[in-house]
C-alpha cells in the first residue's frame, strides 16, 4: 500500500554513496524515516524534490523494516529558498526541527504540530534576529503540546509577584518559595513573562 502525505525533512544522512535516509515529519503520520533509494543518482526522480526546511509532498511504501520505510516519490512545494542565502535564519531553523525531532514518538500522528514547525519555518525568516524569538518558539511548542510553563504566579502559594523558575516543576516561584524550594531555580526575566503572555 502506498501513502501519500505531506512532509518536512527534519535530517538528512548518506546510506550509500547514492541513497539518503531521511527523517521526516509528516502531516498525516507524523514522524518518519524512509529510504530515497539513489537519491544522488543524476537521473534520479528524487533530485532536488527534498531539501532541509522545504514542504514535500512523499510518497512512501506503507511497509518498513527496522522503522524504515522505502520512498516511491516526492515533490517539492514549498522550498523557503531564503534559508540558502541566510546562515543565521538556517541555524535556528536546524534548531526547531532537532526539537521537534527530539519531543516527538515515531509513527505518533501530530498534525497541529507539523502546521506549527510550517508555521515557525515561515516567521523564522522574518523574526530570527530577535533575541526573544527562540525562548518563543520553544513556549508556543510547549503549548501545543499542553505543557505550557506556569509564568504569571507562583506554582506553591499563588503570589503574583514572581521573580524566580524552577525547571523541575514548570512554573514560577515567588522570592520566599524559591528560597525554600529544594530544586534548583533561576531567575525569571519580567521579558520572558510578558513573551508567555502573548501566546
Amino acid at each position: 500500500m502506498i501513502e501519500r502525505t505531506t512532509a518536512i525533512p527534519l535530517a538528512i544522512y548518506p546510506y550509500s554513496t547514492r541513497s539518503h535516509i531521511v527523517h521526516w515529519l509528516t502531516r498525516h503520520h507524523g514522524l518518519i524515516s524512509t529510504l530515497l533509494k539513489a537519491a544522488q543518482h543524476p537521473r534520479s526522480p528524487f533530485l532536488g524534490e527534498y531539501q532541509l526546511f522545504g514542504t514535500t509532498e512523499l510518497l512512501y511504501y506503507n511497509r518498513h523494516k527496522e522503522g524504515l520505510y522505502t520512498a516511491k516519490e516526492c515533490a517539492l512545494l514549498h522550498p523557503r529558498k531564503p534559508y540558502r542565502q541566510n546562515w543565521r535564519a538556517m541555524q535556528t531553523a536546524s534548531y526547531l526541527t532537532a526539537l521537534f525531532r527530539k519531543i516527538l514518538p515515531q509513527n505518533a500522528p501530530a498534525p497541529h504540530l507539523f502546521h506549527h514547525l510550517e508555521l515557525l519555518l515561515d516567521y523564522t525568516l522574518h523574526f530570527h534576529t530577535h533575541p526573544l524569538y527562540l525562548p518563543w518558539c520553544e513556549l508556543s511548542i510547549s503549548q501545543h503540546e499542553g505543557n505550557t510553563p506556569q509564568l504569571n504566579q507562583c506554582g506553591n502559594c499563588q503570589n503574583n509577584h514572581v521573580e524566580f523558575f524552577a525547571p523541575a516543576q514548570g512554573t514560577a516561584l515567588c522570592r520566599t518559595c524559591a528560597h525554600q524550594s529544594s530544586t534548583p531555580t533561576q531567575p525569571l526575566s519580567p521579558l520572558l513573562q510578558s513573551l508567555a503572555q502573548t501566546l
